[in-house]
């Protein structure tokens, strides 16, 4: 793990195309602005612990069976 000190309005570059910005300090908390193009997810961790902890609501009940095998192809 990289480990950085920055300062209001500081930036770092991840990638050359992702910049995370320093926008304010308020006591214990750091307000963070993130660029990136529109490809890359952003996600705080928090919310994917979360979500990895409960079952998905678009995911159905019932697994869904699996497809029957194919048969081998024959070359002639």
């Amino acid at each position: 793990m990289l480990v950085l000190r920055r300062k209001v309005g500081e930036s770092i570059i991840l990638g050359g195309v992702i910049s995370v910005s320093v926008l304010a300090v308020e006591g214990e908390r750091v307000k963070i602005g993130i660029s990136a193009p529109p490809e890359v997810t952003i996600v705080r961790e928090e919310l994917l612990r979360a979500t990895a902890e409960q079952p998905a609501l678009n995911e159905p009940a019932v697994p869904a069976v699996p497809a029957a095998p194919t048969a081998p192809t024959i070359q002639h």
